[in-house]
């Protein structure tokens, strides 16, 4: 995440999960993703507010990230 977790903790929440397991295979295609990279942002309502596919720049995730609600 290009170092966006820590610029954004305590804002929002991230998580990564490791593509290769059963559960997150499933969970990814669950939100139409495969392949990796693959990233979600959901807000506190469990709102998909962008998906990006692939490798992205620091800048289009830092854009998006910006929009999502912020967590308590």
């Amino acid at each position: 995440m290009h170092g966006l977790a820590e610029e954004f903790a305590g804002e929002i929440a991230v998580t990564r999960l490791k593509a290769d397991i059963t559960a997150v295979i499933r969970l990814q295609e669950s939100y139409g993703g495969r392949g990796h990279p693959f990233f979600v942002l959901i807000d506190q309502e469990g709102r998909v507010m962008a998906q990006f596919f692939g490798p992205q720049s620091a800048e289009t995730l830092r854009e998006a990230m910006t929009t999502v609600t912020v967590v308590p």
